[in-house]
Order: C-alpha cells, then sequence, then structure tokens
C-alpha cells in the first residue's frame, strides 16, 4: 500500500510517496513548477506521482500532511497575541497576517477538496515531520534528534528522543526565540533573499573578522553578537529581541533601529563591504556557538550521541563540521532535504506507522538522495530533437570521454537518472569541472552562475579517498558537513577550496552512483585526484533542472561547454 506525505505550507513545498515502510520517491514542487522556493500546494507533484504509480483510492492506505493548521494558527497567532497584547498588536493586525489566519482556518476543506477527498487526511506537528524524516532514514536505533528552523507551528527548535520507530519530544525553544528567524533576519539586512540566501552569508562569514570593533560603540562584532544570541551555561539559548523586528511587525525590515543605528544601513552590497563581511562572520560564529551548545544538551537530556540532524539550520554546512570537530562525532545523519521540504517524509511515515501500527519497524539507513523523477533515453531523444540549436551523439564509454574533457578544463552540465531530493547536485543534475584551477571557479561564478566571486563549489570524491584529503571523521554522503583540507592538498584542488580553506564534502558510494563514480576514476587517472567540481545544475535564481527541456534551456543560456545527458554527449552548433 502506498503513503502520500506532503509538506503544503510555507516555501518549498512538496511531495513524498512511501510503499509500505519504504521511501520511493520524493520531489519539491519547484522542480516541476519551475518558481524557486514555490509555496503553492504542490499539485504537479502529486500529478506526476499519481500518473508514474498509478495510484488510487484502492492502492492508497493514507495521506499525510506536515504541520497541523489548528495549531499553528491557536499558538503562533491567537495566543501569542492574547498573552503578549501589546508587543504582538501591530502584527497580529497586519493585514498580510488577517489573511494568513483566515487561510488556515480554511486550508483543510481546501486540502480535502483538491487531494484525494475520499481519503482520510491526517495533520502532523511540524517538528515531529523533520524528526521522523531524518531519523527513520539514519539507520540508528536510538538517537538524539535535533531540529532547529525558523518557525513550525510555534517551535523553532526541538529535542526529540528516539527509540525502534518512536520520537519523544523532551523539549523545545518557541518563537520569537528562533536561531533560524534570527540568521535570516540579517540575511536580509545584509542583502541577501529571505529563504534563500543563508547560505550566501554563511559563505561570505570567511571573508569577515568577528574580533574587530564596531567604531560607534567600541566593541567587537563578536561581542554584539554574544549579546544579540544569548547563551546559557546550560545549552539553552535565546534571542534578544530588541535588535529585531521580525517576531512583532512582520513584513518589514526584520532587523530593528537599534541593529541599524549600531550597525549602519542595510546592504547595497557597494558600500563599507568590510563592516558587512564582519556581521556576516560574527553571525556565523555565534550562530555555530548557539548550535553546538544545543546539542551538547540534547546529548546530556538522551544519553545517545547517534545525531540526528533536521529543520533548515541543518543545512549551515559549517555547523555541521564544527559539531563533527568539537563534539567528536561519529554518527552523525542529516537528511538531504534537511529544510521544510524534508517535512514531506516525516509526514509520510508517521502516517504510515498509523495505520501499520508497527512496532518492530526498524529504520533503514539511506545513503542516497536520489528519488525525484526520471526520464529515460527514449524521452530525452525526444527533448534533443527538438533543438536546432544543438548537435548530440550517442557514445558507449561515456565518462572517459567526459574525464577527458574536464582535464582539458571543460566546464561540463551532467544529467543522468533521478534528480535529488532537497537543495544539494549529487552527481546527477550537475555541473561539473576538474578541481584544480581558481580560473575554473571563477569562470563558473562569474559566467555560469552569474554568482558572487566568493561563493565556493563542492568536490565530489570518490569513496576510500575523502580522509586522505579532508579532516573528515564521519559519513558525509549529501554535501552538508565542511571540513578542513589537509595541507598536503590545499594548492592542488583550489576550485573546491573556500577561503578559510575548508570544503564541503559530497563522498561517492559506487553502490549508489556507480556512472558518477566512473567519471570521477576516469578523471583521477588522468589528473592524480581522486574528486571532482560539483555544483547545482541550474541558473541564478532557477530551480536545479528536473526535465529533458529544463537541462537543454539551461545548457544554451548558461555558458556551459557540453551537455551530458545519459550517454548522450551534447553540443552547440559551430563547436
Amino acid at each position: 500500500m502506498y503513503h502520500i506525505g506532503i509538506h503544503y505550507y510555507g516555501h518549498d513545498t512538496s511531495v513524498a510517496l512511501l510503499k509500505n515502510n519504504q521511501l520511493i520517491f520524493a520531489v519539491e514542487e519547484e522542480k516541476l513548477s519551475r518558481i524557486k522556493h514555490d509555496r503553492a500546494l504542490p499539485l504537479k507533484s502529486l500529478s506526476y506521482i499519481v500518473k508514474k504509480y498509478k495510484i488510487n483510492n484502492s492502492n492508497l492506505a493514507t495521506v499525510n500532511f506536515a504541520t497541523i493548521p489548528e495549531r499553528l494558527l491557536k499558538e503562533k497567532y491567537l495566543k501569542l497575541f492574547a498573552d503578549n497584547p501589546n508587543d504582538y498588536y501591530e502584527v497580529f493586525f497586519n493585514n498580510t497576517n488577517i489573511e494568513k489566519m483566515k487561510s488556515l482556518t480554511k486550508i483543510r476543506a481546501l486540502l480535502k477538496k483538491k487531494i484525494f477527498p475520499n481519503k482520510e487526511h491526517n495533520f502532523f506537528h511540524h517538528h515531529l515531520c523533520h524528526q521522523y524524516s531524518s531519523y527513520l532514514l539514519s539507520g540508528f536505533d536510538r538517537a538524539t534528534c535535533v531540529s532547529l528552523d525558523g518557525l513550525g507551528e510555534i517551535e523553532s527548535g526541538c529535542i526529540g528522543y528516539a527509540n525502534k520507530n518512536s520520537i519523544k519530544i523532551l523539549e523545545n525553544v518557541k518563537f520569537p526565540h528562533s536561531l533560524g528567524e534570527c540568521y535570516t533576519a540579517i540575511t536580509e539586512y545584509l542583502g541577501y533573499q529571505v529563504d534563500s540566501g543563508e547560505g550566501t552569508v554563511m559563505a561570505l562569514a570567511a571573508l569577515g573578522k568577528s574580533c574587530l570593533k564596531v567604531k560607534k560603540i567600541n566593541k567587537s562584532y563578536k561581542k554584539i553578537f554574544q549579546e544579540i544570541i544569548e547563551i546559557k551555561n546550560n545549552g539553552e539559548y535565546r534571542i534578544n529581541l530588541n535588535w529585531f523586528n521580525y517576531w512583532n511587525t512582520r513584513g518589514k525590515l526584520r532587523v530593528s533601529e537599534k541593529f541599524i543605528k549600531i550597525f549602519g544601513a542595510p546592504s547595497n552590497k557597494k558600500k563599507n563591504k568590510k563592516n558587512y563581511y564582519n556581521i556576516a562572520a560574527a553571525l556565523q560564529e555565534r550562530f555555530e556557538e548557539a548550535y553546538i551548545a544545543y546539542i551538547k544538551r540534547a546529548i546530556r537530556l538522551t544519553g545517545s550521541r547517534n545525531i540526528v540532524l533536521s529543520g533548515g539550520c541543518a543545512l549551515n554546512c559549517k555547523s555541521n563540521g564544527r559539531i563533527v570537530k568539537e563534539l567528536n562525532i561519529k554518527n552523525l545523519y542529516i537528511q538531504p532535504a534537511a529544510g521544510d521540504a524534508g517535512t514531506s517524509v516525516g509526514a509520510g511515515y508517521l502516517g504510515y506507522l498509523k495505520y501499520s501500527k508497527a512496532k518492530k519497524f526498524v529504520p533503514k539507513y539511506y545513503d542516497h538522495s536520489y528519488f525525484g523523477p526520471y526520464y529515460n533515453d527514449k524521452e530525452i531523444l525526444q527533448s534533443l530533437k527538438r533543438y536546432s540549436s544543438i548537435k548530440f551523439k550517442k557514445i558507449r564509454n561515456i565518462e572517459n570521454y567526459v574525464a577527458e574533457l574536464l582535464h582539458k578544463q571543460k566546464v561540463i552540465g551532467w544529467y543522468q537518472g533521478r534528480v535529488e531530493f532537497g537543495p544539494r547536485a549529487l552527481g546527477n543534475r550537475s555541473i561539473i569541472a576538474s578541481p584544480e584551477k581558481i580560473s575554473i571557479k571563477n569562470r563558473i561564478n562569474s559566467k555560469i552562475k552569474k554568482r558572487e566571486f566568493f561563493r565556493p563549489f563542492a568536490p565530489s570524491v570518490i569513496e576510500g579517498y575523502e580522509k586522505k584529503i579532508f579532516n573528515l571523521k564521519c559519513n558525509s554522503p549529501f554535501m552538508l558537513i565542511a571540513t578542513d583540507i589537509n595541507k598536503k592538498f590545499l594548492n592542488k584542488i583550489n576550485a573546491v577550496k573556500h577561503l578559510d580553506n575548508s570544503a564541503r564534502i559530497q563522498v561517492v558510494l559506487k553502490k549508489t552512483n556507480p556512472k558518477y563514480f566512473k567519471l570521477i576514476t576516469e578523471l583521477h587517472k588522468l589528473n592524480g585526484l581522486p574528486l571532482i567540481l560539483n555544483t547545482s545544475f541550474n541558473g541564478k535564481g532557477e530551480p536545479i533542472v528536473c526535465t529533458p527541456n529544463d537541462a537543454i534551456e539551461s545548457f544554451l543560456k548558461n555558458g556551459l561547454d557540453f551537455l551530458v545527458m545519459n550517454n548522450f554527449f551534447v553540443f552547440k552548433n559551430g563547436k
């Protein structure tokens, strides 16, 4: 029997599909709609799985949703205002929020009308969906579960203890005390897009120095951020709300007048850059300290050193690297779609557990994220024939052929198999290049991705070599852990080295992606390096490519040298 999980409310809506207790499909709506961080009901994703898997009322057991609308309405809006009417008057009576509250009262009826109306609809706690989505893919019997994000129904952070197939929430942190909202507010202040630019700020931090002083008050950036994010000795944290507006005047600038008075006007990315670099550095450093302190607290509460992370904050790979290093964590699992998109997986599993009452179900370890749509040679060929501006040929040993081109410093779109679930391309929808030269990094940033010069690219390294090249102490299949590059290789892999001599690693397993593994192996024979530069196959402001048409369109407009689709080698007319 099938079980559908749906993330329907907020950014990055998504659908997941289980067959009994096995996750067999998951995709974000954005990859099919082509709207970045799409907030719409994921009807295109639903339509895809209904057609692909021939789902009907007979073989569908449960329909499950992440986030309980009545609880969100009660806790975030009504109760918060009732308990603090003076603080929340403006945000409560904001027209946008009034419309949101109205929509929350109608959402069940809307979902019932549009999505399998003859089936019972189950709604589950947002942070439980986060934690189940990661724990039930981890393979751990028992685990410490930590979920941190901007906001669920009311929680922004939760500590849970997982045992067998059950998670018990032990404690939580409630909005407005939110590490995610704090980081997002400053992301907006620094001139980057909310719910998208946080990763850019993490990269920007490497350019700054938190130890320098803010001239207006003769106090270091580091010291000020210790006041902004308060960390108690027991590992709890609180946000000093005097520095922010996100909690009481939603819709306006999310930092307060006090913040602007101390640090200056919001960034236009042209003037006083060093100030903004230092702000990013201090924010990232303090975020890491709070993150680590909270996970230490979680370990003390649960007694388990099997760590399972989820929520948007778990996408901060610098923090994850520090957790591994400073807490000496050997067993860490982070769901590849750790943000809100991943809650559809948790909702699907919670529905399955409720339906089956499976007491003996043991979590299975998932070491890949290839859960999205797949397009075969026939479908690819149909797309290729539509474009007069390209030529193509089919090559049997495509990996050897492409490795030769990469060795000649070409940049290639690599389109294979099933789409990855989550924000990282992991060798199926990737732009790839040789990892050696800084000139390749600069070219991809400026000419292809059209983004900031300081943005790093990740290395995909074949299994068996990861600890030789990187200071890596645990599994890293999803490019969610940043770690130091060993000194011997610092000047050999400049295209995947960040400004602080770190890299976020994807370890490529032969059993999960044999074609990508072989490609890197062939490049290794040519340049002596068992890794490749990997970044997501998309242009600026676009979702990762999904269909063959998406890949060809991106190839034609984004400055790639060549495109490889399964074994089809594609080049532009005149090349």
